[in-house]
């Protein structure tokens, strides 16, 4: 009874991990924050998907052109304004800056069309303590499940990067530490890959594959190697691919993989693994973007990054592989392993088709 208890939690689990989504990236949103005092200014840019922007605000019917979400921002400046009174605050020395919501604009990331408000602060000095508060997309706005801010800060002689997200909201210039930003940036790369259901169900299909602790090791270790390569190249080389080739590549990777593992993994499984961790390195690049010039800081957060990655990978690791080895052992091992690798191969050509014919 506990081995054919085992054996539907690994088909279940197969089922459970996309049945409440149709999209891969669905509860995580990504934005982007360029912070620069100027006096008793600050000048803030901030960059938020424009879709979800487009719900927590609701700035009206659907539209498909850049130049009607221009529009669609400027008309409704008043709301996005209103929205972000309490959303985004600035403060030196304890009193409020005032904000003005001084231009819209809509641009490109990854493939999507992101919204740009610019904000400029008004501040009672320009010497002192300056705080930053930031709580867009909070769980009150049920428009995201998950929303990351990628800060890029500039005040006099200090300058550096942080993360915001659902477990931190604010920061205070001077506060941050090369040890606390690593930690933040680690943890983002952790959340990434785990709430990335394609990147998850691709390790899961590498696991399935796998028929020693050796082989799972090589194909895992090629992976590591593949997407790193591609996610430092991206950032610091320059490096640009388009989302709408990578993201249906990465969906055709799981299919593949999976399909590959039902007919019998061939000699060939190391170089296709790697072919696709180059792929999937373009992927995880496309959640992180990097602004200013190399530096020792900048390095050490690229770094924290993969590690972040690397760690939410063995922790798949862990927690499937054993489940795999005891499944096995029973006499059902054919049939949950065939019904758990078809399970992930329909998602992943669900996905190709979703993102080649209907992006």
């Amino acid at each position: 009874m506990r081995r054919w208890l085992v054996l539907c939690g690994l088909v279940l689990a197969s089922f459970g991990a996309g049945a409440g989504t149709a999209d891969a990236h669905v509860i995580a949103s990504t934005g982007y924050s360029t912070v620069t005092q100027d006096g008793s200014r600050v000048q803030y840019l901030l960059s938020l998907e424009y879709a979800v922007l487009a719900r927590a605000v609701d700035l009206g019917v659907p539209v498909e052109d850049d130049a009607q979400r221009e529009e669609a921002l400027e008309a409704a400046r008043p709301k996005l304004a209103e929205y972000l009174d309490e959303r985004v605050v600035v403060s030196l020395d304890g009193a409020a800056c005032e904000p003005e919501l001084t231009g819209t604009s809509v641009a490109a990331r990854a493939g999507k069309p992101y919204a740009d408000l610019a904000l400029t602060f008004s501040c009672p000095g320009s010497t002192g303590s300056f705080h930053l508060l930031y709580k867009v997309f909070q769980d009150s706005d049920a428009v995201a499940d998950d929303h990351t801010n990628l800060v890029e800060y500039h005040f006099a002689d200090r300058s550096g990067r942080t993360v915001f997200d659902r477990s931190h909201h604010d920061f205070t210039v001077g506060d941050n530490s090369m040890m606390t930003s690593s930690l933040q940036f680690g943890r983002m790369g952790v959340k990434h890959i785990l709430l990335g259901l394609d990147h998850v169900l691709f390790v899961i299909a590498l696991i399935i594959g796998a028929q020693s602790f050796k082989s799972l090791l090589q194909v895992t270790s090629t992976f590591t190697l593949a997407h790193s390569v591609t996610l430092i190249s991206t950032l610091l080389g320059g490096l640009d691919v388009p989302a709408i080739v990578v993201e249906p590549l990465i969906a055709l990777s799981i299919a593949f993989v999976a399909l590959e593992n039902l007919l019998g993994a061939t000699r060939h499984r190391l170089p296709v693994v790697f072919g696709f961790g180059l792929l999937h390195g373009l992927g995880f690049a496309g959640s992180l973007r990097i602004t200013d010039e190399i530096s020792a800081d900048l390095l050490v957060s690229l770094l924290s990054f993969n590690v972040g990655i690397e760690t939410g990978q063995a922790l798949l690791l862990v927690a499937v592989f054993p489940l795999l080895l005891l499944v096995r052992k029973s006499r059902y091992a054919v049939p949950a392993q065939r019904t758990a690798t078809g399970v992930v191969a329909a998602f992943g050509l669900f996905w190709f088709v979703e993102r080649f014919f209907l992006s």
